[in-house]
């Protein structure tokens, strides 16, 4: 699985060159803008302040014709254009590295993150906020939203790299990278199709369940591709049909256990109580295939009911519960077979224009991370509050914990981490292309296995710029 490529990045790639020159009508994308912490990606900023320290927010913008000279500010600038560089530079300092409860190692990390992103219709934000989950059946931790535009034709594409330099150990050196890109296409009559493309380069994260040095680091390549149709039968009655599929590879040998392949189908039944409020029922099917751990073969059935409500300007929530049920592909583990109760929910709300905070919270069954779990019971809460002091000054406090249960093999000892997760930060603007931050965290975790506990702390220090 090392030589997978992804056709809907490198259509992408083809594809938006070409769209960028047909576009001739001004118009806004309009975002999502529930986000819980993302796992396993490179974080480009959070949901206030837009990509890299660029003030968030969308405003009209004028496409031009194709024969007239383009302005720098329309196709760069602040106002919302089709092209964004951005780049963040940054200083990390841990006093645990590793993620161990003993022989703990100080770290300085240095991080240079460059990255451009493109969009059509021109937009100030990306479109999408894709939340990856190597350990989630089908590799997403919370389902996509859905991309809603009034224009016919919306496309978007993002490069980044995080390259990053160690001062404990320079052979830890590495580079991680990412590509995604989106396209949908509204026809009339209330069809719309949408492609979705991500794939990452990148790492598990330091602890002594995955790596504690630089000879057993976990390198892997994942990609996820999402093809999905919305049809509005009429002004209260909509469907949506979704087929995903989820690839994962790691670089060495060791860890081949955890490469596999995941295919998902999701069929939606959507009320429109009104305009701001959707009821919901979702049946979706994953099916989970393991290159050579395939005893771990599953098929995973859920069902959902749900809204999604954007009741004000203040409010917006989207929640689904139901039942997922796990099954085991081999006879013999049919005893393993497991159901749990599924559950997604976001939930955003704005004081006042200087304070808001958002709450996410995730039930599900996961696949294990480890050799000597068939997966693990996994429940998740994050919590986000943003406070404006000054034009300049921003306040962000992002705190989760999470409960992992794992389904250990007989002769393994029992696992259950507890892990909580607290950053507190500070956001400067110095320009509107340039924000300083300045931000501490402390990550704990609490095994029943004491051999997987730690407590780190960490002082960050960044800046960001964006065009």
């Amino acid at each position: 699985m090392k030589h997978h490529y992804s056709l809907i990045t490198l259509a992408a790639l083809l594809i938006l060159p070409i769209i960028a020159k047909s576009a001739t009508e001004p118009s806004d994308i309009v975002i999502d803008n529930l986000n819980a912490i993302p796992q396993n990606r490179i974080l480009l900023a959070s949901a206030d302040t837009g990509v890299m320290g660029q003030n968030g927010g969308s405003s009209p913008s004028q496409l031009l014709e194709d024969d007239e000279m383009i302005d720098a500010q329309d196709l760069f600038g602040t106002e919302g254009g089709y092209i964004h560089p951005f780049l963040s530079l940054t200083g990390e300092y841990t006093d645990n590295l590793y993620n161990v409860d003993t022989d703990k190692k100080n770290n300085f990390l240095t991080r240079v993150s460059p990255g451009i992103w493109f969009s059509v219709p021109s937009s100030k934000e990306p479109p999408l906020n894709i939340d990856p989950s190597n350990s989630a059946a089908g590799g997403l931790q919370l389902a996509l939203p859905s991309t809603e535009s009034f224009d016919r034709l919306n496309a978007y594409l993002l490069g980044a790299l995080d390259i990053k330099f160690y001062s404990e150990d320079s052979d830890l050196n590495d580079t991680d990278a990412l590509v995604e890109g989106l396209f949908q296409y509204n026809l009339r009559g209330g069809l719309s199709v949408r492609l979705v493309d991500r794939f990452t380069h990148a790492q598990d994260q330091f602890d002594a369940g995955n790596a504690t040095s630089a000879e057993n680091l976990r390198r892997y390549d994942s990609n996820i591709g999402l093809l999905g149709a919305d049809l509005d039968f009429s002004e209260k009655f909509g469907a949506k049909l979704e087929y995903s599929n989820f690839w994962l590879s790691y670089d060495d040998d060791i860890d081949e256990f955890l490469n596999r392949m995941d295919n998902s189908i999701s069929a939606y039944a959507i009320y429109k109580y009104s305009v701001k409020t959707d009821f919901f029922l979702e049946y979706r099917y994953v099916d989970i295939s393991y290159d050579t751990a395939t005893v771990k073969d599953s098929n995973d059935n859920f069902i959902y009911g749900g809204i999604t409500w954007d009741s004000t300007e203040k409010t917006a929530l989207s929640l689904k519960a139901g039942y997922q049920d796990k099954s085991y592909k081999e006879d013999d583990l049919s005893q393993s077979d497991t159901d749990a109760l599924a559950l997604e929910m976001l939930l955003a709300y704005r004081f006042s224009p200087k304070t808001s905070f958002s709450l996410g919270l995730s039930h599900k069954i996961d696949e294990s991370d480890s050799s000597l779990a068939l997966n693990r019971k996994t429940f998740t809460g994050t919590l986000g509050y943003n406070q404006k002091f000054t034009e300049r000054l921003t306040g962000v406090c992002k705190f989760s914990y999470s409960n992992e249960d794992y389904d250990q093999i007989a002769s393994a000892p029992v696992r259950r981490d507890d892990r909580f997760f607290v950053k507190p930060a500070l956001q400067y603007t110095l320009k509107d292309w340039l924000m300083a931050e300045l931000a501490y965290s402390y990550d704990s975790r609490n095994s029943k296995d004491d051999f997987f506990d730690y407590d780190s702390n960490t002082v960050y220090f960044s800046l960001n710029s964006s065009l």
